[in-house]
């Protein structure tokens, strides 16, 4: 397809090339004719493939191709294959979540057609981008608004090969819908049995139990991500087939290529990779670290979170973090979260739900959303407006709930358990409850939670106790606004700040906080708290 390309010479568009095809004009051979020109091309047209055909020529002679990197621009990129085939690398990157501020990559896979690199954090990821220049172009699958978004992220000054080929949006041209796993589906193209069911969720749980000491757990992960790079290869050739046939009437007749078989996996630097792997330990020091940072809290601090569920008739999480060791139970009514809130005599309650109103609320058009919830929608953390008719309850019972217990003298703060999870690289209990456990448990919290039956309520209550702890020892950013209150996060040195910093400001949040949790008290104190949303 590239031989009949004309579209990477500046000023010609995609109608110019069409019309060029209908009067002959076929490829590169038919524009240096005489007789194919003569009446169909003008002299400014004339004088611009007498400039860049040879040019064009010399390029793929070169394996230049820098040189049709305008293909990129116009959506085409596709049509360098297969000239540039040996040039390719298939890429795609495992991460802890889709946050692009929070998260981090855990590993990346090459696969240039022949071998298989896996590039994993803690072992070799640091010489991903040194490897990526030996080739002229890069094959994802979303690369464009995930894989290559978040290498950029990781790496300031990452070079990538000048052409990008996105199969996402090469097959949607061809009518394909869906993610990676559909497409394949969709393509005849099947997977290994032991991990065919395998998705996003699942690789963030591998990677939470190798971090916890399991081996075969990154074994199974590289091999996700094998076949995952793999197959783009197989995709990437019958979308160039079908593509030429759709684009350039004169091909429609050229044989498809068709893949019905499992890919056959290639070479691979797996067992290398697992045979450096650095065995994790069963915890680490986080809490400990945080206790030490809370000398203004006499005494080990009595925290407690709250999942607060939208209604009595369901059970809410309840934890009770004193030091390192964490107590859960469920509660049903407000009279008993506030009564056990109390007994407790914490320093300070962490709650999961809404605990403000927008700003504009009760005005014509206002939204149904906070700026803190616009901002980690942005970051790309999960969450839900606070007045969505299926969250409004919730929100009414948390400022109400809130609402009493600083009456009764209680800090307050409220947390998101999902965020909290996503920054610390754990994994929520939507992708393993169990997961989840050993995750707070690798914090560095104690208690029955760890090994006995507990609800998902429960878990995600420690998690709040956990952000209070973070709160307590001024390790927390605070997203929101004086008016509409803050939601209570960790901090990370893994963070992107500077992403960070523009998603606030886009957001309308004021500056992220970084002073002590009085500083937070102090807006709140200024505030009348509003006792229900309606």
């Amino acid at each position: 397809m590239l031989q009949q390309t004309f579209i990477h010479i500046p000023g010609i568009g995609k109608q110019t090339e069409m019309e060029m095809w209908e009067h002959g004009i076929h490829s590169w051979d038919d524009a240096d004719r005489f007789e194919k020109r003569f009446g169909a091309v003008g002299a400014r047209l004339q004088q611009k493939l007498d400039d860049y055909i040879p040019r064009s020529r010399d390029a793929v002679r070169r394996r230049d191709a820098a040189f049709f990197s305008r293909l990129s621009e116009v959506g085409e990129a596709w049509r360098v294959y297969p000239e540039f085939a040996e040039e390719c690398v298939y890429l795609d990157i495992e991460t802890t979540g889709l946050s692009s501020v929070f998260d981090s990559i855990t590993m990346v896979g090459l696969y240039d057609g022949r071998t298989y690199r896996a590039f994993v954090e803690g072992d070799n990821l640091q010489d991903l981008p040194g490897h990526l220049q030996k080739y002229s172009v890069v094959i994802t699958f979303n690369g464009a608004g995930f894989d290559l978004r978040f290498l950029k992220l990781a790496f300031p000054d990452i070079k990538f090969p000048p052409i990008h080929i996105d199969l996402r949006w090469a097959t949607r041209r061809l009518g394909m819908q869906g993610g990676l796993k559909s497409i394949e589906a969709e393509l005849g193209l099947k997977r290994a049995d032991t991990i065919g069911e395998l998705g996003g969720h699942d690789a963030t749980v591998l990677w939470s139990k190798y971090l916890r000491g399991d081996r075969e757990a990154l074994g199974q992960l590289i091999q996700y991500n094998t076949e995952d790079v793999v197959n783009l290869k197989p995709i990437m050739e019958i979308t160039y087939d079908r593509l030429s046939r759709d684009r350039s009437p004169f091909l429609r007749d050229a044989a498809a290529r068709v893949i019905t078989s499992m890919v056959e996996l290639p070479k691979s630097n797996k067992r290398a990779v697992l045979r450096r792997a650095t065995i994790q330990s069963g915890s680490t020091d986080l809490v400990s670290r945080l206790l030490r940072r809370c000398p203004h809290v006499e005494k080990l601090p009595r925290i407690v979170g709250i999942d607060l569920t939208g209604s009595e008739k369901r059970a809410t999480g309840w934890a009770l973090m004193q030091g390192p060791n964490a107590t859960t139970r469920c509660i049903s009514t407000d009279s008993e979260l506030i009564s056990e809130t109390l007994a407790a005599n914490p320093d300070l309650v962490s709650i999961d739900s809404p605990l403000s109103l927008p700003e504009a609320y009760g005005t014509p058009g206002a939204p149904i959303y906070r700026k803190c919830e616009l901002a980690l929608k942005r970051m790309g953390i999960s969450v839900f407006w606070c007045l969505l008719p299926s969250m409004a309850m919730l929100t009414r019972r948390g400022i109400k709930l809130a609402t009493e217990l600083r009456k009764a003298g209680c800090k307050v703060i409220e947390s998101y358990p999902g965020a909290a999870q996503d920054i610390l690289g754990i994994p929520r209990k939507k992708a393993s409850l169990e997961e989840l456990k050993q995750g707070l448990f690798r914090a560095g919290i104690t208690g029955d939670f760890v090994t006995t039956k507990v609800t998902h309520d429960e878990v995600d209550a420690v998690t709040s106790a956990l952000v209070g702890l973070f709160y307590l020892a001024d390790d927390y950013m605070a997203l929101g606004t004086a008016s509409e209150d803050f939601l209570i996060v960790p901090r990370s040195a893994k963070f992107n700040y500077t992403k960070l910093a523009q998603i606030i400001s886009a957001s309308g949040l004021d500056e992220v906080l970084k002073n002590s949790p009085t500083e937070v008290e102090s807006f709140r104190d200024a505030q009348e708290c509003t006792a229900t949303a309606g």
